[in-house]
Order: structure tokens, then sequence, then C-alpha cells
């Protein structure tokens, strides 16, 4: 799978099946933009990495970086107890990830939507540790594990025709 520019289409795309959207001619030859489809989407976000989480605060919509890992088809990723994450994290959220290859012109960007809980249960708490190994890039501790169950997800990618 290649990479993309740009923010991922918020529509419903649980029974969308790829498609090609447009195309575009650039110094790095022709691309397409294409409708990813749910297992793509999911297929993308499974090694982990950095995306940011979208949430409504007491100030507006925030949008917060976090590395974070999947386990079966949930977002999981940590933070301190006294962070806006932790406040909000009973909520609705967006997440957004993608990928960019500026000199190809060439990318991919998923968005999910869907509802965020604290993991508060030790057993869940330390299945998560032994199924993600995820280790948050921010010092301090971080032990406030938080799964963001999606609702909705979508995507796109830009790639060579």
């Amino acid at each position: 799978m290649k990479t993309a520019t740009g923010s991922a289409s918020s529509r419903d795309a649980r029974d969308a099946q790829p498609e090609e959207e447009s195309t575009a001619a650039g110094s790095a030859g022709q691309h397409t933009l294409r409708t990813l489809s749910p297992a793509e989407c999911f297929d993308l976000l499974e090694p982990g990495g950095v995306g940011r989480v979208g949430f409504a605060a007491a100030d507006g919509i925030m949008m917060l970086p976090v590395n974070f890992a999947v386990t079966g088809k949930a977002i999981i990723f940590r933070t301190a107890p006294d962070t806006l994450l932790a406040v909000y994290a009973n909520g609705r959220v967006s997440f957004e990830v993608d990928h960019l290859d500026e000199a190809l012109r060439e990318g991919w960007s998923v968005l999910v939507h869907g509802r965020a809980h604290t993991v508060t249960d030790e057993h869940d708490v330390r299945r998560l540790e032994d199924r993600t190994h995820l280790e948050p890039w921010a010092g301090g501790a971080r032990d406030v594990y938080v799964r963001i169950a999606p609702i909705r997800i979508s995507g796109r990618c830009i790639e060579p025709r």
C-alpha cells in the first residue's frame, strides 16, 4: 500500500468499495485518488504508530498526537491521568492516521469515528500490556489506557495510476 495527502473522507465507508475518485497529473506522473475499503483501512492501522485523537473539549475541538497500537478492531493509546486526553477519554472521538511521501506525491489517510473508553479493569489492562507492548513516546507515567471502539472508518489513498 502507498501513502496520502489531505484528510480522510468523513462519509461512512463500511459498505464502500474501493473506487477511483479523480486523477491528477504532476511532475511525479499521474496519480489516482482512491477510496479505501474498511479492511484496507484496518490493514494500514494494524502496525500502529502515531495518530491524532480529536475530541470536543471545553475550549473547543482539540486534536492531539498519540502513539497507538491496534488489537482486534480497537485502537489503544496510553496517557497520563492529568492530561486532556484522560479527562475527555470517555466519549465520542475521531482518530486520524496518515502517511505521506511528498517526493512521490503519494500517501494514505484513514479516519476513524468512534467512542473512547478508559480501560480500568486490571485484567483488561494486563491483557493490553501483553498484546500491544505499547510504550508511550512522552515521558512520565502514562498508565491510563484508552480504547477507541470504531463506529465508522474511512480512508483514501493517492497512488500512481
